[in-house]
């Protein structure tokens, strides 16, 4: 999966960069992906909400039939449109099994996200994480030799969905938009409303004016309830749908959508390290936890974290150093997670 990156394009991009046009209240957005950007028009959906709220807002697109983010990094008229420098949010979507299964996220999407984020942002433009959803049974999923774990149903597959965009996010400091955390308040709500299509894999109208209705409540923190716009569903359809993203978005009401449900520890980012990496681990309840490094004979290395934590998501830096402040040597390690009555491990390859 290695990426072959121009230097001219980055050079090229430093002095390419006009300067932003005079600011005005117009939200200026980019689109970057694949089909689940451009079925039923999503960006323009997005935009035709934001005038109905009284937010002018325009749009432009590169969303290609079973494109990858990898191929985005290559592709002319992606780093053409990002070159302009007159957006304020680039938003990107990869290819929508690629957060669950670990070679692609690691190997792909991740590195991608990274290489794209670092064009958009040298000209003064912000990254938003188009956050996708899983498939509505669960199930196991296969790219090439490749596969995710055996999914026991739509809501743990988005779990994992939404752990992967939400660490990609958070390491790069993008704005997330999780449009598949609203599709599962919306499932949890009403196990019957019809998101997918047919295909299993693509939105409904109801389901791209779901993730319109994240867009519109993320980019302006301001709630979608209530907007005249509906894409011609029913009004009564169209407010349920801006309720789950008010609600995943804007954490209004007595549910807690971004609440984990199970004990979780997620793959070390970047892995291989050469200096220092990050852990993320998900509790669902307030816990003692323990998390450590152990080498590959089980002794231990360093505790990184010993102690009472909050319900959520958590990351924690490991900069390849023991209990002594000693920089460890390369190989491979261990790190577990002991909380509750969980203990769950990962492994790490540090390359020096």
């Amino acid at each position: 999966m290695r990426r072959r990156i121009c230097v001219g394009v980055l050079i090229g991009l430093w002095f390419y960069a006009p300067s932003l046009s005079a600011q005005n209240d117009t939200l200026k957005v980019l689109f970057i992906g694949n089909s689940h950007t451009y079925t039923n028009d999503l960006p323009q959906l997005f935009v035709d909400l934001s005038l109905s709220g009284g937010r002018p807002a325009v749009k432009d697109m590169n969303a290609i039939p079973d494109y990858t983010l990898l191929q985005h990094t290559t592709n002319p008229t992606t780093l053409e449109l990002i070159s302009r420098g007159t957006w304020d949010y680039v938003v990107l979507q990869d290819q929508s099994l690629y957060p669950v299964i670990d070679y692609f996220r690691y190997g792909s999407m991740y590195s991608s996200v990274i290489f794209l984020d670092s064009l958009i942002t040298m000209l003064g433009q912000h990254t938003a994480i188009y956050m996708t959803w899983g498939r509505p049974h669960g199930g196991q999923w296969c790219q090439g030799d490749y596969c995710s774990i055996n999914f026991e149903n739509y809501f743990q597959m988005q779990d994992s969905v939404s752990a992967s965009c939400r660490m990609i996010a958070d390491s790069i400091s993008a704005l997330l938009l999780p449009a598949g955390d609203a599709w599962a308040v919306a499932r949890s709500r009403d196990s019957t409303v019809d998101l997918w299509q047919s295909d299993e894999v693509h939105a409904t109208l109801k389901g791209s004016y779901l993730a319109a209705c994240v867009f519109y409540a993320t980019f302006y923190r301001a709630s979608p309830v209530g907007l005249s716009f509906t894409a011609g569903l029913l009004p009564q359809d169209a407010l349920f749908l801006q309720q789950a993203a008010d609600s995943t978005v804007l954490a209004i009401g007595d549910e807690t959508p971004n609440r984990p449900k199970s004990y979780a520890i997620y793959q070390n980012f970047p892995n291989p390290f050469n200096s220092e990496t990050n852990i993320a681990f998900e509790l669902p309840h307030e816990e003692f936890v323990r998390l450590a490094i152990y080498d590959v004979g089980g002794r231990l290395v360093r505790r990184l974290e010993d102690g009472r934590l909050t319900t959520g998501r958590h990351e924690i830096n490991w900069d390849s150093k023991d209990e002594n402040g000693k920089s460890v040597s390369s190989g491979v390690y261990f790190s577990i997670l002991d909380a509750g009555h969980t203990n769950q491990a990962i492994k790490l390859l540090l390359l020096k």
